[in-house]
């Protein structure tokens, strides 16, 4: 009876933290967690593809705007590095070739338009219509 009693301590004091380790997870770790749940992707995937259209935004953005951005979500610039990690290629620098990019991820192509819109919609819900516009921006090809 004790450890029952201990365990729904537990179990209690886990759902009274839990809001704020939301907040410190949340940003560019949710995305990935759930573009991976949402597409059926592998983390590594879902994080490489996910890197790989931010870090386009990074090069196409105004500082200002990018740091907009990685203030919306927190861990971009990690996301950015795991995924030239798991290319082991150059980045691409613009979304004429994230193609390539994708096929050495063994992505379908036709992914690319539903992972940028998958990221627009996190942002939109989370970072407003300024940084919205500033990816779709980056993105335009």
């Amino acid at each position: 009876m004790a450890f029952r009693h201990a365990l729904c301590a537990l179990v209690l004091s886990c759902i009274a933290v839990a809001p704020a380790t939301a907040q410190v997870q949340g940003g560019v770790d949710e995305v990935v967690r759930e573009l991976g749940f949402a597409l059926e992707l592998p983390v590594s995937k879902s994080v490489a593809a996910t890197g790989t259209l931010l870090y386009v935004a990074k090069i196409r953005l105004p500082e200002a705007e990018f740091i907009a951005l990685t203030e919306s979500l927190p861990g971009t610039e990690r996301v950015i590095n795991q995924a030239a990690n798991v290319l082991a290629t150059d980045m691409p620098k613009d979304m004429s070739s994230v193609p390539a990019a994708y096929d050495k991820l063994s992505l379908p192509r036709d992914q690319i338009e539903r992972h940028r819109n998958f990221i627009l919609d996190y942002v939109r819900k989370n970072g407003g219509r300024k940084t919205v516009a500033s990816l779709q921006k980056a993105w335009a090809e």
